[in-house]
C-alpha cells in the first residue's frame, strides 16, 4: 500500500485576520507527501530535521478516521516541500492537503478537493498552527488561481483563473511564528479591510499591494523592499500572510531580472492558474 499526494503554495492578496474574508493566489512551489505501510512508524521531513511532526500525524489520524481505517497500524510518511515555514507562504496548508491526499490515495479512497481542504483546516486548527482557520490559504494551495473565502464559514466565495505571472519571493533570515502575531492590531483594521473586499475580483494586484502596506505597518517592517519593486516595474508587491516574506508579482519572464534588482535572498516561482 502506497499513496502520493501533491499540493502547492500560495501568496496573500488579502489577509483574513481583520474581517474574516481572505484571498490568495496559488503559486507553483510544491509539497509532495508519500504514505504507506511500514513495520514501525516513521516520519521523514526532508531537509527539516528540527520541524515538528504533530500536524502531519494529525492529518494522517483524522483522514484514517474519516474513511474508517483508524487501525493504529504503523506507517511510513515522507514529506518533501519547496516552501519555507513561517514565512507567509502557506506551508502548513500545503502539508495538510498533501498528506491527506496521500493517505486517501494509499487506501484507494476518493474525496472532493474542497472536503480535503476542509479536513486539513480542521487539523490545522487542532494543532493551533492557524489563526483564522486558513481556509483561504488551503484553497489557494489546493485550487490555484485567485481565491476569495469567508474563513468563518469555510465558504469559497470566488475562484478565478488569472494570467501566468512570475512571482519573486524575498525571504529574510527570520520567521514569524503564529504565537507572535499581533492579532488585535490586525482586527483594528476590520473596517478598512471590509471596504477592500469588493475590489479583489477585478483589482487583486492593487489589493495585494495595499494589504502588504497594512501588514508592514502592523509588524514594523520597512516598506522599502516593496516600494523598490514597484519602482522597478512590479505589477504588485507586498508582505504575504503575516510575514515576513515579500511577494513581488511581475510579468512572465521578468522574474530573474526583478530578483537581481532587489538584491535580496529570493525564491522564483510562478502563479498557478
Amino acid at each position: 500500500m502506497k499513496g502520493v499526494g501533491i499540493s502547492h503554495g500560495a501568496v496573500s492578496v488579502m489577509n483574513a485576520i481583520p474581517c474574516g474574508v481572505g484571498s490568495t493566489i496559488g503559486i507553483n512551489l510544491r509539497t509532495k507527501a508519500t504514505f504507506g505501510d511500514s513495520d514501525k512508524k516513521k516520519i521523514i521531513l526532508v531537509g527539516r530535521p528540527r520541524t515538528g511532526t504533530m500536524l502531519a500525524e494529525t492529518c494522517v489520524k483524522r483522514t484514517r478516521e474519516r474513511i474508517g481505517q483508524d487501525t493504529g497500524e504503523p506507517y511510513f510518511l515522507k514529506i518533501r516541500t519547496d516552501i519555507p515555514p513561517s514565512m507567509g507562504l502557506k506551508s502548513s496548508s500545503s502539508v495538510c492537503n498533501a498528506v491527506i491526499s496521500a493517505v486517501l490515495n494509499a487506501y484507494g479512497e476518493k474525496m472532493d478537493i474542497i472536503d480535503i481542504i476542509k479536513l486539513g483546516v480542521e487539523c490545522a486548527k487542532e494543532c493551533k498552527v492557524t489563526i483564522t482557520g486558513a481556509f483561504d490559504d488551503a484553497c489557494g494551495c489546493g485550487l490555484g488561481g485567485l481565491v476569495v473565502t469567508n474563513n468563518s464559514k469555510n465558504e469559497l466565495i470566488l475562484r478565478k483563473e488569472i494570467p501566468v505571472y512570475d512571482v519573486v519571493i524575498c525571504v529574510p533570515n527570520r520567521s514569524i511564528p503564529k504565537s507572535k502575531v499581533p492579532v488585535e492590531r490586525y482586527r483594528e483594521l476590520s473596517d478598512k479591510y471590509s471596504e477592500m473586499v469588493p475590489g479583489i475580483e477585478n483589482d487583486y494586484l492593487n489589493v495585494l499591494t495595499e494589504n502588504g502596506r497594512c501588514v508592514e505597518n502592523i509588524i514594523g517592517q520597512s516598506s522599502g523592499l516593496s516600494e523598490k519593486a514597484l519602482e522597478a516595474g512590479a505589477l504588485a508587491a507586498g508582505i504575504t500572510g503575516t510575514g515576513p516574506a515579500t511577494a513581488v508579482i511581475v510579468e512572465r519572464g521578468e522574474g530573474k531580472k526583478m530578483a537581481e534588482a532587489l538584491g535580496c535572498k529570493t525564491i522564483l516561482a510562478k502563479t498557478r492558474c
